[in-house]
């Protein structure tokens, strides 16, 4: 299965009417990374003319992910209350692999994401959602998030874990979130990726699937525009030409029956798109 990447406009969210619907917005995205198993999204500056402030719509839908993507017990250490995350209860759970019930992941062997409560001598306390705690053997800072395999218990309510990468897990782990510039600049990050441009005046999707059955990319990162200007314009805006920036730019929704698709409908519709070939 090839790994997926998506770039999402800054505009993300600006048709959204206030914070709540904008939140709303946002988890639909969400939902829509972990079920089609993106590995990483990043947020570039779109330059639309009608925001105000682009890093604070930035700073707004990569709070919201991050917090959506991080496990519930642990949200509390890792998120201090924001303005951001007012309406974070309207959210959707993932229900990820690393968001397990309760009775999931608990026994020796297992994965479970945690984060450094504290640090004695040459160990690290880790709060992990179980009702034991987790010892590390190595000093780490107190409040950075780790990936953990579960050990032996030992003396009192506490667990010998080791740290790992995600990888190891050997299961879908969530996606990492990062902002960045420009389109353009963005996309030098993702040379070695079959770059997927979205648009309503692409390619027809027949082209898109024959490119995708035929080079069997291991790497695929998906672009979309914003709400109130499509990837061409974006693409003008900076000087560029789509056709330098993408392998393709396809329409994956040929035959629209409504005036306009929302960026997080489209989103939901390229991923599967691509599942269903790759």
């Amino acid at each position: 299965m090839a790994e997926i990447s998506v770039l999402l406009p800054v505009s993300l969210v600006a048709d959204g009417q206030g914070l709540l619907d904008k939140t709303i917005k946002v988890g639909v995205v969400a939902r829509a990374l972990a079920i089609f198993r993106v590995r990483e999204v990043v947020v570039y500056d779109d330059r639309d003319p009608h925001l105000t402030d682009p890093r604070e719509e930035a700073r707004l839908i990569t709070t919201i992910l991050r917090y959506i993507e991080t496990p519930q017990y642990l949200r509390k250490y890792l998120f201090p209350k924001r303005k951001e995350l007012r309406y974070a209860g309207m959210l959707p759970p993932l229900r990820t692999p690393h968001h397990p019930l309760r009775g999931e992941k608990e026994s020796p062997g297992d994965f479970r994401e945690a984060v450094v409560v504290r640090t004695e001598a040459r160990r690290s306390i880790l709060e992990m959602g179980l009702g034991e705690r987790g010892v590390l053997g190595e000093r780490v800072r107190v409040g950075e998030r780790l990936t953990v395999k579960l050990g032996r218990k030992i003396g009192g309510k506490r667990i010998l874990v080791e740290r790992v990468s995600k990888e190891e897990s050997g299961e879908y782990w969530g996606y990492e979130v990062t902002s960045e510039g420009s389109l353009a600049d963005t996309l030098k990050r993702f040379k070695a990726y079959f770059k997927i441009g979205t648009s309503r005046y692409g390619k027809k999707l027949e082209e898109l699937i024959r490119e995708l059955t035929e080079r069997k990319p291991e790497r695929v990162v998906a672009v979309f525009g914003g709400p109130r200007q499509g990837l061409y314009r974006i693409c003008e805006r900076e000087g560029r030409k789509a056709d330098e920036l993408f392998d393709i730019v396809a329409n994956t929704i040929p035959n629209q029956g409504t005036a306009t698709v929302r960026t997080e409908e489209a989103v939901f519709v390229t991923l599967a798109l691509i599942n269903a070939v790759m």
